[in-house]
């Protein structure tokens, strides 16, 4: 995996954590999680004004600008360059988070390095140079401003050690990651602002599994952060992500139904309740999910009697036709349930469409979302020994 050396506040999270899925071809590509866009247009409460330069020789493929939560494709501000330069009205109800992305090379290379954010704060003006493949955002704002200052703050003290690493040392990533974000806590803790509010409203809308961190942004927002700016919807709307009940590592597997291969419905408590569980997402769709599923069978086996349950959630579609064929081919030992045609929301709820793995301990808490079989096979050897 290719690491992005360009550092940004979110550099060490879009390596692993917010941005990062197993797709279907066994790769890991960065995505992001689009969601139906806001009607704004005539309702502005708020407005700013961006004004952008393309360095020479640079060459953007098609400038979007869109709202944190929505769709670029659907977005009306499609920038036109002009000699180098390009400028726009951002008109919001309130104070939000906005991107600007190369969009159209999303659509040529099916992803891009090219992004920046800012808010939408009223009278304020928003500079943006795209030089390479770097965007860099500077703001009138006051909210923005006290985010930059953080941003270049974790820049000072991370920048040389991101780019001392070896892009094939995990060990090494997963360390520099791990100071990143207790850093990052500490810092929210100690500057209340409201960068924060939109940063945690935007990672519980896009949630994936692989987002470790949400928990702790989780707890410092109900012990601090509840009457920030509190007639902002933000909190609304972090409220309603909230109760959508996503398994979110570091609290509690939250309960749901789903069906047995057979069309039972059945709770998915009665396969986890007071046991070191194991939850496997897979589909019968996904060649790396069923890889990966043959490779737990050995540690299933090896651990099974030593007190590790299993159980899988099948992500199908029109039928279990081939669902049923992937378990009696490959001989899977565990009880396989599954959601057809997202009937119960079951994979949204796991942040992910078709592979994760989620370690739940016997008191029903999230332990461990695993990223690969090794790291799996570790944190039992840390659990239950050799």
């Amino acid at each position: 995996m290719k690491l992005n050396r360009e550092f940004s506040i979110q550099s060490l999270l879009k390596v692993k954590h917010l941005m990062l899925t197993k797709s279907a071809d066994g790769t890991k590509s960065i995505i992001t999680t689009l969601l139906a866009l806001v009607a704004l247009t005539g309702h502005g409460q708020v407005k700013c004004h961006v004004a952008g330069s393309i360095a020479e020789g640079t060459q953007a493929v098609g400038l979007v600008i869109y709202r944190d939560g929505t769709d670029p494709k659907d977005s009306p501000l499609k920038l036109t360059v002009k000699e180098g330069h390009f400028e726009c009205d951002v008109e919001d109800t309130q104070i939000e988070r906005w991107h600007i992305v190369d969009f159209g090379e999303v659509l040529e290379k099916g992803m891009t390095s090219r992004s920046g954010a800012f808010f939408s704060e009223d009278g304020a003006t928003v500079t943006i140079s795209l030089d390479g493949d770097k965007f860099k955002v500077t703001s009138t704002g006051k909210e923005y401003q006290q985010w930059q200052v953080m941003e270049e703050a974790a820049e000072a003290k991370f920048m040389p050690a991101y780019e001392a690493l070896d892009e094939d040392d995990e060990a090494a990533m997963n360390e520099v990651e791990n100071q990143y974000h207790q850093w990052m806590l500490d810092y929210y803790k100690a500057h209340p602002m409201l960068g924060f509010l939109l940063e945690l409203n935007g990672r519980l809308k896009g949630f994936h599994f692989n987002d470790t961190g949400l928990a702790s942004m989780l707890d410092i927002y109900h012990q601090q952060y509840t009457n920030l700016y509190a007639n902002h919807p933000v909190h609304q709307s972090i409220a309603a992500e909230e109760a959508k009940d996503y398994q979110i590592c570091g609290r509690k597997y939250n309960d749901y139904d789903v069906r047995t291969m057979d069309g039972q419905q059945v709770r998915a408590s009665n396969y986890y309740q007071d046991r070191l569980t194991l939850v496997i997402c897979w589909a019968s769709w996904c060649a790396p999910c069923i890889r990966e599923a043959n490779d737990i069978i050995p540690l299933y086996n090896q651990y099974h009697y030593r007190g590790l349950n299993v159980f899988s959630l099948a992500h199908e579609f029109k039928s279990t036709d081939a669902m049923r064929k992937a378990v009696e081919r490959n001989g899977y030992p565990w009880p396989c349930l599954v959601d057809l045609d997202d009937e119960f929301g079951v994979f949204k709820k796991h942040g992910t469409a078709n592979s994760a793995l989620f370690l739940i301990d016997r008191l029903g808490n999230i332990l461990a979302v695993p990223n690969s079989v090794d790291e799996l096979k570790g944190k039992l050897v840390e659990i239950l020994g050799e």
